[in-house]
């Protein structure tokens, strides 16, 4: 009875998930809709690209977009399933271990997409071209990290505030 009830459940959250993903991809959440998505104006963002560059670039970008996002989706699912069994009454270690191993396995096969899509897009452009893709690159994963500007990671600068990553600021007191 509690297995027919816990399936119901994760059967439910991923009906859930799914809706709210096709939610957040019709209202264009900014990931890739609009003038200034960091991959939307990947084609716009190096110059010098050829139309033909620019189209190889735009098939392998959406191609990506698709196949990244059926693996998030199964990462959600994945996760609402671990949320289930580590809320069950009597949770199975063995269970909670393999469903984390199956969401790790998702999230490798994710970057392997996403290092697939980097150097697709690399054999198709000059010398020069990859030098500035790989500076693109470097400065959207920097943007990604420093999502939080650095706060709220216990530094303190030399007022008391928050503001680094454990270290104390050099201040002269």
């Amino acid at each position: 009875m509690k297995k027919v009830k816990n399936v119901s459940i994760v059967m439910l959250l991923s009906i859930f998930m799914f809706s709210a993903s096709m939610v957040n991809a019709q209202k264009g959440n900014g990931s890739f809709n609009g003038p200034n998505s960091k991959q939307q104006g990947l084609e716009n963002a190096i110059p010098d690209l050829t139309e033909q560059q620019k189209a190889e670039i735009k098939t392998l970008r959406i191609k990506h977009m698709k196949e990244a996002q059926g693996i998030k989706d199964l990462i959600d699912v994945k996760r609402a399933e671990l949320k289930v069994l580590q809320n069950a009454e009597k949770s199975d270690i063995d269970a909670i271990n393999k469903k984390i191993e199956e969401k790790a396995k998702l999230r490798t096969n994710l970057e392997k997409s996403n290092a697939t899509f980097i150097l697709a897009v690399k054999n198709i452009l000059t010398d020069e071209q990859k030098v500035i893709f790989d500076q693109k690159m470097s400065h959207m994963k920097g943007q990604h990290k420093g999502a939080h500007n650095g706060k709220g990671h216990g530094n303190k600068d030399c007022n008391g505030s928050k503001g680094g990553h454990g270290k104390k600021l050099n201040c002269k007191n």
